[in-house]
């Protein structure tokens, strides 16, 4: 379901108390970044983004300054759509009055994301390929985790036996759509914990 205002944003809540928004990165790329060329971002290299380049203020300088550290424009692209979807969402829920380069997430050691202001929401985000997600417990009572992942070709050997455990690859359905689904629960999982 679009959310009022954003059609570019979709919403699921598939349990009370938690929240996914997903989107399209070159539907936010529009609302976020000033030039066009941006839509071409995977074959591009980094570039150095200065607050100018945003539309809308929705970077912090030290978001702006880790941005910047990204060898890839793909890299920077993703990570800004993604921090700018969470953040419109923690801005409806949580910060109502908080610009958005006002909300910043820090990390655990572990790598978990959370808010600054706010430590006690938990909030996950991914993104793959043409889509970033996010999520958040509105009831801020367990942790979330959140993973995305395109369904791609079946991946090769090596990949699985990085991936799976030896039991997993036993019990594994040997399909891209299969191994992909697994993966993806695998790693939300992760983020879980």
């Amino acid at each position: 379901m679009p959310i009022q205002n954003e059609p570019c944003i979709n919403a699921l809540s598939p349990k009370p108390g938690i929240v996914i928004w997903y989107s399209r990165i070159p539907d936010i790329i529009d609302k976020v970044l000033r030039k066009a060329t941006y839509h071409n971002f995977r074959p591009q290299v980094n570039e150095i983004f200065k607050k100018t380049d945003l539309i809308q203020p929705v970077l912090s300088d030290a978001e702006l300054q880790t941005v910047n550290g990204f060898k890839a424009m793909k890299k920077q692209v993703e990570w800004i759509c993604g921090r700018y979807l969470l953040k419109l969402m923690l801005a409806r829920f949580f910060l109502k009055n908080t610009p958005l380069d006002g909300i910043t997430l820090s990390y655990l050691d572990e790598g978990a994301p959370f808010v600054s202001c706010q430590p006690q929401i938990p909030v996950s985000l991914s993104h793959s390929h043409d889509y970033t997600a996010v999520a958040c417990r509105v009831d801020a009572t367990h942790p979330i985790g959140l993973d995305l992942e395109k369904i791609a070709p079946m991946p090769d050997a090596s990949f699985l036996n990085i991936a799976f455990t030896q039991n997993e690859l036993l019990t594994l359905e040997k399909n891209a759509p299969a191994v992909f689904k697994h993966w993806t629960i695998k790693e939300a999982y992760l983020k879980y914990i």
